[in-house]
This record gives structure tokens, sequence and C-alpha cells, in this order.
């Protein structure tokens, strides 16, 4: 008789304190707050994306895009390697020098890191690719963001 009673209640509502429900007996507990809170509280949405991520994924377009325009295929690559855009780790000199096997010398990656900084960090790059919204203030301060 219980189970039939039970799927015989009809819809909960999202809105419903958890553990509450249809109330028998006098209506005591009805509209106070459970201390589990509502069900809505307890739903994961898996396609909400915190603000955090998008933020980063729109510099990591950014950056891309100015990387793309702006850079040399060398340095692009340089860049990539020793911030750890493709796979998240970064990488040394010295171990970027031996993944090419020795035809790059250390100078030679750091000379290519200097140049590709200095290209994004030219006024043309920021302002054109829009790399100063990613900073505290806009285009007033270069206090980097914490991500």
């Amino acid at each position: 008789l219980r189970s039939i009673e039970q799927v015989t209640r009809g819809p909960l509502s999202i809105d419903t304190a958890v553990g509450s429900g249809p109330q028998r007996g006098s209506g005591a507990g009805e509209g106070s707050a459970s201390p589990d809170g509502l069900w809505s509280d307890t739903v994961i949405d898996a396609d909400q994306v915190p603000d955090e991520f998008v933020e980063l994924s729109l510099l990591r377009q950014t950056l891309e895009d100015a990387m793309a325009a702006q850079l040399s295929p060398h340095e692009r690559d340089v860049v990539r390697l020793r911030l750890g855009l493709d796979d998240g780790v970064t990488m040394t000199v010295r171990e970027i020098t031996e993944l090419c096997g020795g035809l790059l010398s250390q100078q030679d990656i750091r000379a290519a890191e200097y140049k590709a900084y200095k290209k994004l960090r030219s006024p043309y790059s920021l302002h054109h690719f829009g790399l100063l919204d990613f900073f505290e203030g806009g285009e007033n301060t270069m206090t980097a963001r914490s991500f």
C-alpha cells in the first residue's frame, strides 16, 4: 500500500526542501526549510561552465590568434613548449634543446622566445587582439588577474 502511495504522490518540485514532500498528518513542517537545503541545491548541471574556465578559454583563443598572426612557426613552437599551451606541461630551455635533438642551441631558444614576447607585447598586438582585456582594469593597468 505504501509503495502505491509513493508512486501516486505526483511530481516533486525542485524547490521542495530535501527530505520533505507531501506531508501527512497535521501539515506541520510545510513551508519550512530543511537543514539539508532545497533539491535545486543538490542538482549538478554538467553543462554549466565556471566563469574562470570561460575566461581562460577566451584568453587562450585570443593568444592563439595573436600568435598565429604575429609569430613565425619557430617562435610559436618555442612559446607553446615554454608555456605548456598544448599539454599543460611547461618546458625549460634545456628540455626544448634536447627535444630538438641539439639542432638548436639554448641561446637560439632564448632568442626566439624573447622575439616572440616582444612581438606579443607590442602596442599593436595588445590593442588589435584585445590582450589588454585580460588584465585588471583593462588598458589602464598591467596587473594580471589571478587564474
